[in-house]
């Protein structure tokens, strides 16, 4: 048998754990949306390692990309600039979770809190020609 909670209680539940989910919203730093790899490539210079039989690639090279006003840009990243990015993306997809956290409780909250009355829904009546309202 599953024991019920009092309403009130129940929202007031649900109103605490969201405003600390909106508070942990700003206790993430800076944010960058996209992704970031490691890439390998080859020159096509005759000679050169990377068009051996068994070739050696240059790199690695970080790379970003992500889109910007509907576009994918993408950019090469020095070793420092790579280790950044990957703290504000991770910082990025932890604020989207965070975000989803908090419109799942608020909307179990709206749930828990509104109930329609059945005076309120009322069928509506037709007049005049099909499908006019009055």
């Amino acid at each position: 048998m599953t024991r019920r909670h009092h309403p009130t209680a129940a929202l007031a539940e649900l109103e605490s754990r969201y405003a600390a989910l909106a508070r942990s919203l700003g206790e993430i730093g800076f944010i960058a949306q996209g992704s970031l790899r490691q890439r390998f490539t080859h020159c096509n210079k005759p000679g050169c390692r990377c068009g051996a039989v068994s070739p050696r690639l240059h790199g690695p090279y970080w790379q970003w990309t992500a889109k910007v006003a509907g576009r994918t840009v993408t950019r090469r990243l020095s070793t420092a600039e790579a280790a950044r990015y990957t703290e504000w993306i991770a910082n990025d997809r932890q604020l989207h979770a965070r975000w989803r956290r908090c419109a799942r409780s608020l909307r179990r909250r709206e749930r828990s809190s509104w109930r329609p009355s059945r005076r309120a829904v009322r069928p509506r009546e037709r007049s005049g020609p099909a499908g006019t309202l009055r």
